[in-house]
C-alpha cells in the first residue's frame, strides 16, 4: 500500500519537473525568435562585428597582420569579443527596457510559469546570438589565413570569450532595468563603446592611459581570452585568477543592481 501511495507522488513530481523545464525552453525559444525577427537587434548584432573584422583584417591592417601574426590574433580576439558581447548589451538590455515600458513583466508574473523563466530565456537567447555572431568571424579568419592558432588554442580562446560574455549579460540586464525603452540604446552605447576603445581592446594604449584600462570589463575579458589561447602578447597580462575574479565581481555588481531595481520598481 505504501509503495502504491508513493508512486503517484513520484510520477506527479516528475511530470511537474518536466513541465517546468518545458516552460524554460519554450520561453527561451520565443525570446530567440523575437530577437532574430527584430532588425534593429539582429542586423547590428550579427553583421557589424563580422563586417568590421573583414574591413580591418583584409583591408586596413592586412599588411600588418602579414608581417606580425600576433597582430592577427589580437584583432581576431578584439572583434570576436565585440561579437559575443554586443547581443548581451543591445539584445538583452534594450528588449528588457521595452518590456518594462509595455508592462510585460507584470503580465509574466501573473502567468503560471516559473518566476525566473524570462531571465533564463534572455540569457540563453543572448548566448545563442553570441555564437551566431562569432561563427562568421571564425570562418573568415581561418579561410583567409589570418589566424595562427592551433585547434586547442582556438577552442580555449572561444571558451574564454563565452565566459567573458557573462558580465556583459548582467550589464545589459542592468541597463534594461534602469533605462526606458527609448533611452536604453543610447545608454548602452554610452557604456559599451567607450569601454571598447579605452580598455585597449582594439589597439594598444599609450602608457599615460594604462591607469584607467582596468575599469572596463572589456579589458579583463580580452586578457582572459589571450590567456586561454596560450598567446603571449607584447603587453603584460594580468593573472588568470585576477581576470576571473574581476569579471565575477562585475557580474555580481550588475546583477545585484538589476535585482534591486526590478524588485523595487518592476
Amino acid at each position: 500500500m505504501n509503495a502504491l501511495a508513493i508512486k503517484p507522488t513520484i510520477d506527479t513530481l516528475t511530470s511537474l519537473r518536466g513541465r517546468e523545464y518545458g516552460a524554460y525552453l519554450t520561453e527561451a525559444r520565443f525570446e530567440l525568435v523575437r530577437m532574430m525577427r527584430n532588425p534593429s537587434v539582429a542586423i547590428p548584432v550579427l553583421l557589424l562585428p563580422c563586417a568590421f573584422y573583414a574591413l580591418f583584417a583584409y583591408v586596413i591592417a592586412g599588411g600588418w597582420i602579414k608581417n606580425d601574426p600576433g597582430a592577427g590574433v589580437f584583432l581576431y580576439t578584439a572583434f570576436s569579443l565585440m561579437a559575443v558581447t554586443m547581443p548581451a548589451m543591445f539584445g538583452i538590455g534594450v528588449t528588457l527596457a521595452l518590456e518594462r515600458d509595455m508592462g510585460l513583466l507584470r503580465l509574466k508574473r501573473a502567468q503560471p510559469a516559473p518566476p525566473a523563466a524570462w531571465v533564463v530565456a534572455k540569457i540563453l537567447a543572448g548566448l545563442v546570438l553570441a555564437l551566431l555572431a562569432y561563427a562568421p568571424i571564425v570562418i573568415l579568419a581561418i579561410a583567409g589565413g589570418k589566424l595562427t592558432l592551433s585547434a586547442a588554442q582556438l577552442l580555449g580562446l572561444s571558451a574564454a570569450l563565452m565566459i567573458g560574455t557573462i558580465p556583459f549579460t548582467a550589464l545589459g540586464l542592468m541597463v534594461g532595468s534602469l533605462a526606458t525603452g527609448s533611452s536604453a540604446p543610447a545608454f548602452a552605447n554610452l557604456i559599451y563603446l567607450p569601454g571598447c576603445y579605452l580598455s585597449g581592446m582594439f589597439f594598444p594604449l599609450p602608457a599615460s592611459m594604462y591607469w584607467q584600462a582596468p575599469i572596463w570589463p572589456q579589458n579583463h575579458a580580452l586578457q582572459l581570452a589571450m590567456h586561454f589561447a596560450g598567446v603571449v602578447p607584447k603587453f603584460p597580462l594580468e593573472p588568470v585568477s585576477m581576470a576571473l575574479a574581476t569579471l565575477l565581481g562585475y557580474t555580481v555588481l550588475f546583477g545585484g543592481i538589476t535585482v534591486w531595481r526590478l524588485t523595487k520598481k518592476g
